[in-house]
């Protein structure tokens, strides 16, 4: 699904040169689940934004499902996303003048579905906001707001989902919920999870976890992923 070779990513600060990733190579299978882990700093969410096509590496290739985004410009890295790939934040992403139906049909518009509405009536239904259908995000708690960025997520039903700190906004309780319901609906669609976070308990969750030190990665594989 994924696959990452010779990744580097450096800023030009004055006469300075700042390493943020360094040969970095990892592939990731169509199905699983892998969780970056590293302290703040390592380089955690600049490789996220470039295995997502957000930002553009300073050498080296990502590519998705075979498609090189390191050759392509904004647009086509664009295009790969809008077809492919879906996102999670911790800040929540939503557009503060729109509804969470709205929000959730905005992605399924985009693609030209005609059944739009219905489809994202039944994600809301899925994340367990059938009644906050036409509340809009300063009207939902965090979890709300994560839930509803939850069914934005899959409602295009993406190949790969990329996830920053997904529970990062939220307090140890609600956290648990929204992981419960970020794995159990990968499960169910089979995607591609890429997960970064600090928390180690939520990274032993994923079949794989890599650990970015300084810009460069270390991997570790888990044994079996604890998804219940």
């Amino acid at each position: 699904m994924i696959e990452v070779e010779n990744l580097c990513k450096s800023l030009t600060l004055g006469e300075q040169t700042l390493n943020i990733l360094t040969n970095v190579n990892v592939s990731v299978a169509a199905g699983e689940t892998i969780a970056i882990v590293g302290k703040s700093g390592s380089g955690k969410s600049t490789l996220l934004s470039l295995l997502a096509g957000l930002d553009k590496a300073s050498s080296g290739h990502v590519r998705i499902l075979g498609q090189d985004l390191s050759t392509m410009n904004e647009d086509g890295r664009a295009a790969v996303r809008k077809q492919h790939v879906g996102f999670v934040f911790q800040n929540f992403q939503l557009l503060p003048h729109l509804s969470a139906l709205d929000n959730v049909m905005l992605p399924l518009e985009l693609t030209g579905d005609s059944n739009a509405k219905i489809k994202a009536q039944s994600w809301l239904e899925k994340v367990g906001l059938s009644e906050r259908l036409d509340h809009q995000p300063n009207q939902l708690s965090g979890g709300e707001q994560q839930r509803v960025a939850i069914a934005r997520a899959f409602a295009c039903e993406p190949d790969v989902l990329f996830a920053d700190e997904p529970t990062g906004n939220l307090d140890e309780h609600t956290g648990e919920k929204i992981e419960d319901l970020l794995f159990d609906l990968n499960a169910q669609l089979n995607t591609t999870l890429v997960l970064v976070t600090h928390d180690e308990t939520l990274a032993k969750r994923c079949q794989r976890q890599v650990h970015l030190i300084d810009g460069k990665l270390i991997e570790t594989v888990t044994s079996a992923a604890t998804n219940l």
